[in-house]
């Protein structure tokens, strides 16, 4: 039987990945973004806007199971509460929306940030808080819904290739530096891409992954392992 699943930001970067991945599989894909073309199987939804968000999961009112959701959002803004209300607070929404709808054993997925663990110079403090948001957001449904067999789970990518900046980390003098030094803090000694990622939601949406819940997981390599004295030894 194909699984049902919906991901929301499917239309770029990690998402846009994990939706090629899953489609591979074989599964039947809604996709929610703000961006596409509305047809069956894609859906325009505004994430900063409560009614929008009520009104596009209408939209999928005939479908009677869900299987996977996969929320793979990223906010590009500078306001505060339009980020929160984008990248944690639909999520909630969202959930209570459709957690009568996802089946036994079905799998809810968040993309958050290694930046829950480390600071990331190039973001800001509003995206650190609201990634680490989603880890505390992956715990609490993890026991609200585990009695339904819902499992929760929250994937913490470092930096790693996507389709968007591929070029400018294989192609470009400063990209490929980047990548050398990333590979050289790297335990796995290699810099991590969106496949990466995919191949972990492959996993965590089969049922060879049922009994596992409420986790956090890294995506870095063991990047993170590394002391900041080795880390000085390395790139002596």
């Amino acid at each position: 039987m194909k699984k049902n699943t919906l991901i929301f930001g499917g239309t770029k970067g990690i998402g846009l990945v994990i939706k090629r991945h899953l489609d591979l599989r074989g599964d039947n894909i809604i996709n929610f973004s703000r961006t596409v073309k509305e047809n069956k199987k894609n859906i325009k939804i505004d994430l900063s806007n409560k009614l929008s968000i009520n009104n596009s999961l209408k939209k999928i009112n005939y479908i009677k199971r869900i299987d996977n959701i996969i929320f793979s959002q990223r906010y590009r803004g500078k306001d505060w509460k339009e980020d929160f209300q984008v990248s944690v607070f639909s999520i909630d929404q969202i959930i209570k929306i459709l957690k009568n709808k996802i089946s036994k054993n079905g799998s809810v997925i968040l993309i958050g940030s290694i930046s829950n663990k480390a600071i990331i110079h190039d973001q800001e403090l509003s995206y650190h808080l609201t990634k680490s948001s989603l880890e505390q957001l992956t715990k609490f449904y993890a026991v609200r819904l585990g009695k339904k067999k819902i499992r929760f789970n929250c994937i913490l990518p470092t930096k790693i290739i996507k389709p968007e900046n591929s070029n400018f980390f294989k192609r470009k003098p400063q990209g490929k530096k980047i990548q050398k030094l990333m590979a050289k803090i790297t335990p796995l000694n290699k810099m991590g891409d969106s496949k990466d990622v995919a191949n972990i939601i492959e996993f965590l949406t089969n049922d060879k992954s049922s009994y596992i819940t409420g986790l956090s997981i890294p995506l870095d390599g063991g990047a993170i392992l590394q002391s900041p004295e080795s880390i000085v030894k390395l790139l002596k």
